[in-house]
C-alpha cells in the first residue's frame, strides 16, 4: 500500500534471479556486494574506475564490456548513477537498455534523478514492453554494503512487489510513495533539507571560529537542545579530527542535488529562497575548485567576492 514502509530481515524473493548493475561507484559497489551476499547472480557494467569492479568480480560477479551484452543476461537492472544525464545515456540509443533488454524486464533507478526525466523514460520503456521505476536510496555506501539502505519507490502497484523483492537485498526499508516520479520528487525534497542544513552548519562552524567560540562547547550545547542535528554533529566531528571520513558525499554532487531541488520548486511555482542561497554557496565552492572534496569541507571554505557568481534563479535548468 502506498505510504506504508516495510522492513526486511528474511532473504528476498529475488534469490537466484539474474540482476544487472550499472554504476560501480561507492554506493553501487555496496549495492552489488549486498546482492551477491543474497546469492543473486550479479552482472555489471563498470565505471572507468576499477576499484569497485575489482571488488565485485572478486566476490563472484560477472563483468560485461557493454550495456548490450549485460542486457542479454539479466531480467532486471539496478542503476546507481550520478544524475539523469547518465541514466538517459544508458537507457536510450542503439546501445541502450531499452533496445537490448527483453520484454517484461525491469529497470530500477536508484540514482538521484530528475522527476520529469524519470517519467519520460518510464513512458518510453512502457512502449517497449519494459518496466522503469524510480527507487532512490538514502544512507551511506557502508550501509549499502550491509543491506541497510532506505528505498523511496515510485511505481505502479503491479510492478512494486517485483521491485520490492530486489530492493530488499540491499535495503532495510522499502517505502512505496506513489507512481513513477514520486520517489525522485521526495528524494529531492529530502536532499534539499539535508544539504540546506549542511550549508547552515558550515557557516555556524565558521561563525563560531571567527568569534572565538570553542567548538567542543558549542557541540555540547547544541546536543542538549532541539537545535541538535546529525549534520552539525558530523561537521563538528570532522573539524575536530574525530571522523575525517564522515559524510563522504562530494560538494559537487551535493550542489547538483540541491540545484535540482531548486529547479523543481521553481517549475512548481514554490518559492525557496533559503534553499536557493544554499545552492549558491555550494556552487561557489565548486567554482573555486572544491567540488571533489567531501561535504564537511564546506565548513572550511569561505566565500569571497572575487569568485563573482550570482545566486542561481530557481527556474534555471541544470544537467541531470
Amino acid at each position: 500500500m502506498i505510504g506504508l514502509e516495510s522492513s526486511h530481515s528474511d532473504p528476498p524473493k529475488a534469490v537466484r534471479q539474474r540482476i544487472g548493475l550499472i554504476g560501480t561507484g561507492r554506493m553501487g559497489t555496496g549495492i552489488g556486494i549486498s546482492l551477491l551476499r543474497r546469492r543473486i547472480e550479479l552482472h555489471f557494467k563498470a565505471n572507468k574506475k576499477r576499484s569497485g569492479a575489482d571488488r565485485l568480480t572478486g566476490a563472484g560477479a560477472h563483468e560485461h564490456p557493454s550495456i548490450a551484452e549485460l542486457a542479454r543476461h539479466v531480467t532486471a537492472v539496478v542503476l546507481s548513477l550520478p544524475s539523469s544525464r547518465e541514466v538517459e545515456a544508458v537507457c536510450l540509443g542503439q546501445d541502450g537498455l531499452f533496445v537490448h533488454m527483453s520484454r517484461g524486464a525491469l529497470i530500477i533507478d536508484c540514482s538521484t534523478s530528475y522527476p520529469a526525466s524519470t517519467i519520460a523514460l518510464a513512458e518510453q520503456a512502457q512502449k517497449r514492453g519494459l518496466g522503469f521505476i524510480d527507487a532512490p536510496v538514502t544512507r551511506s555506501p557502508e550501509e549499502a554494503e550491509l543491506g541497510l539502505l532506505n528505498a523511496i519507490v515510485g511505481s505502479n502497484e503491479e510492478i512494486f512487489p517485483v521491485a520490492e523483492g530486489i530492493l530488499a537485498a540491499f535495503c532495510e526499508t522499502v517505502l512505496h510513495v506513489g507512481d513513477v516520479g514520486q520517489g525522485h520528487k521526495l528524494k529531492l525534497v529530502y536532499n534539499s533539507m539535508t544539504i540546506g542544513i549542511a550549508a547552515i552548519a558550515a557557516e555556524v562552524c565558521q561563525f563560531a571560529s571567527g568569534v572565538n567560540v570553542d567548538l567542543v562547547t558549542l557541540r555540547s550545547l547544541v546536543k542538549r537542545g532541539s537545535t541538535n542535528s546529525g549534520i552539525f554533529q558530523a561537521f563538528a566531528a570532522f573539524l575536530l579530527g574525530e571522523k575525517p571520513e564522515v559524510l563522504a558525499i562530494s560538494i559537487a554532487n551535493s550542489a547538483k542535488d540541491i540545484e535540482c531541488a531548486v529547479r523543481l520548486a521553481g517549475e512548481s511555482s514554490v518559492p525557496v529562497p533559503v534553499l536557493a542561497a544554499a545552492a549558491h554557496k555550494l556552487n561557489v565552492a565548486v567554482a573555486a575548485g572544491e567540488g571533489e572534496l567531501t561535504l564537511p569541507h564546506l565548513s572550511r571554505f569561505r566565500m569571497t567576492s572575487e569568485v563573482g557568481l550570482e545566486a542561481p534563479a530557481q527556474t534555471s535548468p541544470v544537467g541531470g
